[in-house]
């Protein structure tokens, strides 16, 4: 499927696999965490969450005005 929707999709969720990974490493090295760090962290984190579930959305949407259009004969 060559679809630009479904291609921002992969490319948020790639995307926000990264930064997980990123945040994983940054802190298994780390015993204390300071607090005003996390939370900006988790907050970039949740705004990538974000870019999938919207772009996860639009995809649906989409397809399912392509499957209430009737079927021409």
């Amino acid at each position: 499927m060559n679809d630009p929707e479904l291609s921002d999709l992969v490319k948020a969720a790639a995307e926000r696999q990264l930064a997980v990974a990123a945040l994983q490493q940054k802190y298994g090295a780390t015993k204390s965490i300071p607090t005003e760090q996390l939370v900006l962290d988790m907050r970039e984190l949740l705004a990538t969450e974000r870019v999938v579930l919207d772009a996860i959305i639009t995809l649906f949407v989409k397809l399912e005005r392509v499957d209430d259009k009737p079927a021409s004969v």
